[in-house]
């Protein structure tokens, strides 16, 4: 299992990469929803690469996002994953409860149930939109397999990393922004530490 990060604009490192050099790509993009000083638009302009290096691709949308990233992805779409945060019930587009919606373009995985529950029991990174790494457990158990290839162009603060190295699975993460690089690569190591240490007796 290995584990590579880098801090940089995802366009420019996805450009080098190998056609068919990931299993999997699964990332959280902005919304553009103005949450953040970078949350200013809906990037589109990586998913054209990202399916030479990917046979199957899903993003993490949210309510806000859904109807971009249906309409980015097209014709490619074969499922929609569910997930609802059993935590707290609010108001929202997808109804009232607290729903989670991951687009899932590409090969379908065989017999994969499209809908799951979590529960948040950990401390939430520090990001403007972080995702629980309940959820991206069970988001990667569903679409990837163990030793995998999982690539994240918008790592953000490196939950799916994180998952990832528990999971068995290799990680490929891009972060632009050199703060949240810093927060991802620092839980990313402490993972892998955690990993080595010997179960207790």
């Amino acid at each position: 299992m290995t584990v590579e990060l880098f801090c940089c604009d995802c366009l420019e490192h996805m450009r080098t990469m190998a056609a068919g050099s990931v299993d999997c790509v699964i990332t959280d993009p902005p919304y553009g929803t103005n949450k953040a000083e970078w949350d200013t638009h809906f990037p589109t302009e990586w998913y054209p690469i990202a399916k030479q290096l990917a046979p199957r691709i899903c993003i993490i949308t949210g309510s806000i996002g859904l109807k971009d990233s249906l309409r980015l992805m097209g014709d490619d779409v074969v499922d929609i994953i569910a997930a609802r945060n059993l935590n707290a019930l609010t108001r929202g587009p997808l109804g009232f409860s607290n729903w989670l919606a991951c687009a899932l373009a590409g090969t379908k995985p065989p017999q994969m149930p499209n809908f799951f529950e979590f529960a948040i029991r950990g401390e939430m990174p520090k990001h403007p939109s972080p995702k629980p790494i309940e959820y991206m457990r069970k988001l990667i158990e569903r679409v990837t397999s163990p030793g995998d290839t999982i690539f994240d162009p918008f790592m953000g603060s490196g939950t799916t990393g994180v998952a990832c190295v528990q999971l068995g699975r290799s990680f490929i993460g891009i972060e632009i922004d050199e703060n949240y690089f810093k927060i991802a690569k620092r839980r990313i190591e402490q993972a892998q530490l955690q990993m080595l240490l010997p179960l207790e007796m």
